[in-house]
């Protein structure tokens, strides 16, 4: 009898340490190439090329390269705690002024905002940064610096995958590379972030996302507030399909009077479906910003279609084209770069790429694309055109 009750509970503290276990692990992908960007901006007529030749990006032409950290613990009832640490990577090393070859240009920054991407001129760059809490009954619930809701979404309607490369929705030079004509629709990340994700019932996921910052100002000056609130839904009850829908709305209060409260809503819309031999996805989205008082800033929308396919088990392929309008309530006059940014006009792109994997964690690729902002009523005469090509090699680990 003793022997069976010390048995049970030598047994018991076992299963105890088996629930409590916690496991970290490292993770990255190291993405270097040679390429090169070309763009032209033509005013009235006149074009000014730049033309932008780079070797091992570090910020990566097919994936971003990452260092990273993410861990579990299981707690126990259903319940676990998680975490994620993540940063961008440029060429390691980078530093100097002048004519050194190996020195820090702004063509290496990324763009850098309270919710925008991240900066990677020293080193590293802020991508996640983020602990949660789940339960498989109620969820999961996440707080700190994520991925946007958007972004997933739009993912299920990118034959690209979200590569740096320019000619799709997604490119937004913000790869160390010229692309003035980028028209990406959201912010990839969100900071100070709270994000619910409820369980997948019926093969529909929803999450839910919000962040904010208020910093109250002295009675002579206007506060500032910014927030963040969006959602998604997520359908995979149809066996090779994915579909996605995704707001989210941005409000930021004006510290001016003359300027005004801004307010940005965004949609994507978006899917894919894996036949076997070929792989369509398709994405729209549309970005309109609006002043409190009711005047539009802009309005911009597009659609994006493509095919994924595999050549052979180690060769595949991929093709995407987008085209869009943008439309502004805005009297733009002026025919410069500058106001085309935010004017009327057409939209257009297209990408195609392939990939050779010489394992399950090398691959090289080559990618080229193009893409372009052609202005309409006063800057009819004014367009912006982006022409990329890339040569590389992935690895993760």
């Amino acid at each position: 009898m003793k022997k069976s009750l010390i048995a049970v509970a030598v047994a018991t503290a076992f299963a105890g340490a088996a629930q409590a276990q916690s496991s970290v692990t490292v993770y990255g992908t190291l993405d270097g190439s040679i390429g090169q960007a070309t763009q032209k901006n033509t005013t009235a007529g006149a074009t000014v090329t730049t033309i932008q030749r780079t070797t091992a990006n570090g910020d990566g032409a097919l994936s971003t390269s990452i260092l990273g950290l993410r861990g579990t613990e299981d707690m126990g009832r259903g319940m676990s705690a998680s975490f994620v640490l993540e940063f961008d990577l440029v060429d390691i090393g980078s530093g100097g002024t002048g004519a050194n070859v190996d020195s820090t240009t702004a063509a290496d920054a990324s763009i850098s905002a309270s919710t925008g991407n991240s900066n990677t001129a020293g080193g590293f760059g802020a991508r996640q940064s983020w602990l949660g809490i789940k339960d498989n009954s109620l969820g999961e619930l996440r707080i700190g610096r994520q991925f946007s809701v958007m972004h997933a979404a739009y993912m299920n309607g990118a034959a690209g995958a979200g590569n740096n490369v320019a000619g799709a929705v997604y490119s937004a030079g913000t790869n160390g590379f010229v692309n003035s004509a980028g028209v990406r629709p959201y912010d990839v990340f969100i900071n100070r972030a709270i994000t619910y994700m409820a369980p997948t019932a019926a093969g529909v996921s929803v999450a839910l996302q919000t962040s904010s910052q208020y910093v109250s100002s002295a009675e002579t000056a206007a506060a500032t507030a910014n927030s963040f609130v969006g959602g998604s839904l997520t359908y995979t009850g149809v066996k090779n399909l994915t579909a996605s829908y995704a707001y989210a709305r941005v409000g930021i209060n004006a510290t001016t009077a003359t300027s005004g409260d801004t307010n940005t809503a965004t949609h994507i819309l978006a899917a894919n479906y894996n036949f076997g031999p070929v792989q369509p996805f398709a994405n729209w989205s549309q970005r309109s910003i609006d002043r409190a008082n009711g005047d539009n800033q802009a309005k911009t929308s597009a659609v994006e279609i493509g095919l994924r396919a595999p050549i052979t088990k180690t060769i595949g392929v991929w093709a995407s084209a987008f085209q869009g309008a943008r439309s502004t309530g805005l009297n733009n006059t002026s025919t410069n770069t500058t106001a085309l940014a935010s004017g009327s006009a057409d939209l257009k792109g297209f990408q195609i790429g392939a990939t050779y994997g010489f394992s399950k964690r090398t691959t090289a690729y080559a990618i080229y694309g193009t893409q372009e902002i052609k202005g309409k009523n006063a800057q009819a005469n004014t367009k912006i055109a982006t022409d990329q090509v890339a040569i590389g090699l992935r690895h993760t680990f």
